[in-house]
Parts: structure tokens; sequence; C-alpha cells
């Protein structure tokens, strides 16, 4: 299990797990309640160039452009390869 973080000058960004998932490098962010940016997580995407990240969260299911929104209790959905 992976995670990263970056710091800059102006701006810190984390990302809570890099994971295999769905075949590819996923970055996946956890967040306890339903509000939160997903800066770090859009910034990761944009740096490394992939096309997916995962937010898991009390939020219902759903899709931010790339990133996938999963409830805390369907974590077991997400399949790892």
């Amino acid at each position: 299990m992976y995670y990263w973080h970056r710091e800059a000058k102006s701006s810190n960004a984390e990302i809570d797990y890099v994971l295999p998932l769905f075949g590819e490098i996923v970055p996946v962010e956890v967040k306890a309640g339903t509000k939160g940016s997903m800066q770090s997580l859009y910034l990761f995407l944009k740096e490394k160039k992939l096309n997916r990240g995962v937010r898991i969260s009390n939020e219902n299911f759903s899709v931010y452009d790339s990133i996938e929104v999963y409830p805390l209790y369907a974590v077991e959905n997400l399949r790892m390869v």
C-alpha cells in the first residue's frame, strides 16, 4: 500500500492511498464526511497523467469528472487487481 505526499513552497498535497485498481494505478482519497475539496486528487491526476481517481466518503455513488465516488459502506465494490 502506498500514499503520495508533495511539499511545495505554496501548497502541500496528499493522497491517502495509491492502489492497483481496475487494472491500473488509481489514487484514492478517504473523507470522513460529505464535504471537502478534491484539489490533491485533481493535482495528482494531472501530474501523473492518470484518467481515474476514487473518493471514498459518506456521499452516495457519483462521478465528478474523472473521480468516482463510493460510499464508505460500499468500499468492497472496489476491485483490486
